[in-house]
Parts: structure tokens; sequence; C-alpha cells
């Protein structure tokens, strides 16, 4: 049975508003909601700047820029699986599973030991080389097999090696582990404007190369002969995607640390809602992936009040048994690669 959002753009634009009523219930929920209990309206007159210093301290240095990077973060992963999967022509394919958030981790740690991670601007770019460097890697060992499980088989190889060289640079120097623990677990604890702006500029960056991409990537899936023919560019889908998802991905997990699951679990829900094209799955799996992440946050912080479980904690939770559930039903391996 299809859902009328896939074969009603009514549908798709009433689903993409729920969504977006979503999201802002999860905005809300964040700024709300903590550690500490404020009230909604000391959450108010802190957010208009009355108020007392102490609340207004919570509210804006803390809740405000935890959402921020939250939100950004959420949606530049769920965009990132929408590319992957779609640039791989791999219903498996996730940012964390073909190593690019290892990248990503395992350069910050090599910087954070030499002392070049410096800042959250350096940060981003430490973070930009080792996804781009782990994605090139894993896209060179699998680009001549033909079995859609061998780039994630890849990907798997990859990550865990560099997840083992950050652990063994920090081993070697307790100061650059006690730097590098947020990098361990993805979360949003201690991270201000500065992380937000990197997770935004990741996500706008990102989000340009996912809207050029969209459109031929639709073409490709109908094969590169049919795309041709039909005047798209499977050169300059695969190239917009790959830097896409580095983009996003990098800059995601330069702000946050590693979170997985969002980048498979999202596009794979969106999809049963608003069918599978490219074009229409980034606005809708982009909120929906930064209300994941956001309400796992706001759950991070209640579940062990007043203590706190990181929300790629939270997220691996939820998103597990979707993996073994698409798993279970061999999601896309007996269509192989298109």
């Amino acid at each position: 049975m299809i859902s009328p959002a896939k074969r009603d753009p009514r549908g798709r634009a009433l689903a993409t508003g729920l969504l977006a009523a979503a999201a802002a219930v999860a905005v809300a929920a964040s700024l709300l909601l903590g550690s500490r209990t404020v009230s909604p309206g000391d959450v108010a007159d802190a957010l208009l700047g009355v108020g007392g210093a102490e609340i207004r301290g919570i509210v804006w240095d803390l809740r405000v820029p935890r959402t921020l990077v939250a939100f950004a973060v959420g949606a530049s992963l769920a965009v990132a699986g929408v590319l992957a999967q779609a640039w791989t022509r791999n219903p498996l394919a996730d940012p964390g599973f073909i190593g690019i958030t290892a990248g990503a981790s395992f350069t910050v740690a090599l910087g954070t030991a030499v002392g070049a991670a410096v800042g959250a601007g350096a940060t981003a770019g430490l973070a930009f080389v080792g996804a781009a460097g782990a994605a090139g890697v894993v896209m060179l060992v699998a680009r001549r097999a033909r079995s859609p499980l061998t780039l994630i088989l890849v990907g798997v190889g990859v990550d865990a090696a560099l997840r083992s060289g950050a652990m063994l640079i920090g081993l070697f120097d307790t100061d650059v582990l006690d730097g590098m623990r947020h990098w361990t677990v993805g979360s949003t604890f201690g991270r201000g404007y500065g992380d937000a702006a990197v997770a935004w500029a990741g996500l706008g960056a990102g989000g340009v190369c996912a809207a050029l991409a969209a459109r031929p990537l639709d073409l490709l899936a109908l094969g590169e002969e049919t795309s041709l023919a039909l005047g798209g560019s499977p050169r300059l889908a695969r190239a917009c995607a790959a830097l896409g998802v580095v983009l996003l991905a990098g800059c995601a997990t330069a702000a946050a640390g590693p979170v997985a699951f969002v980048g498979f679990a999202a596009p794979h829900v969106m999809r049963r809602v608003v069918g599978p094209q490219v074009r229409a799955l980034l606005l809708p799996t982009a909120l929906f992936g930064g209300t994941m992440v956001l309400l796992a946050d706001v759950a991070g912080r209640l579940i062990l009040r007043p203590g706190e479980l990181e929300m790629s904690v939270v997220l691996a939770f939820l998103g597990a048994p979707v993996l073994i559930a698409a798993v279970h039903r061999g999601v896309g391996w007996r269509r192989g690669v298109a």
C-alpha cells in the first residue's frame, strides 16, 4: 500500500509541515528541560533578556547553544545519510559506517596531540580533512566491488583502525586523552556558540551540495545510460554527493563528536513517508534528523537527572533495532548496486 505522502505532493507537504511542528516542539523542550528545573516563565524572561542573571546564564550559555548544536548535527547527519545511500547505491550506507566520522575524530585527536586543534575553526578544518581522507580510502578500496556489502565491510575496517589510532594517541598523553573524552561519545554537553557555528556552517555548505546533487542522483538511480540520455551527469552527482557527505558529517563530528545511526535510520524512516526521491527526501529528513537528536539530547538530560546520559548513547538504543530490522529484511541486498 502506498502512503498518501508518496503518491500526492500535497501529502509530502503536509508531512514536512508536521515535521517542522515537531522540530519546534523539540526546540521548546530543549530550552525548557534540563538537569535543573526552570519554569517556562523564567525561560521566556531569560530569552527576552530579563530576569535573574543565573537563569539567563543557564538558558543562553547552556541550553541555547546545545539546542543549536543538536539540531544542526542531527540534520547534517540525516542529509549525509540520504546522500551516502544514494551515492553508493547502498541502503545500509551511513557516514559512521563508512569511516567518515572516525576519520574526523582521528585527525582531531592527532591535531590535539600536536597542538594544532586550537579553536573551533581549526578543529573543523582537521575534522574535514580526516573525513575526506577516510571517505577517499574507503571508496578507493571498494570501488571495483559489485556487492553492496563491500563498502560497508571496508568502512567498518577503516573505522576500527582510525578509532584505535585515536585511542592510541590518547593513551600516550593523559592531557590529550582528557581533551579527547568528548570525542569518544557524541554529546552536546559543554558545547558553545563556536561549535554551533561549525555545525551550522557545515549544514549550510553541505546542504547546497545536497541540493545540487539531488536531481542528478535521482536520474543516476535509473542507470548511467538513462541518466545521460535525460541530461544528467553521473560525475557531477557523485562529486557533489561525496563533497556533501564529507562537509555534513565532518562538521557535525567536529561540533559534537561521533554520533551513529542518525544517518542510517532517518532516511529509512522518511522514505516510507515521502518516497524514495532524493529531492523529496532532503528537507523532511533534515527536520526528522534534527528532531531525533534534539529529543535524544533532552532524554539524556532527564534519564539520569541530575546527571546526564550522552545523546549518542540514547540514539544507539533507538537506532540499533532499526538497523537489525533492516538487516533482517535484507533491505536492498538482492537488488545489488544498480
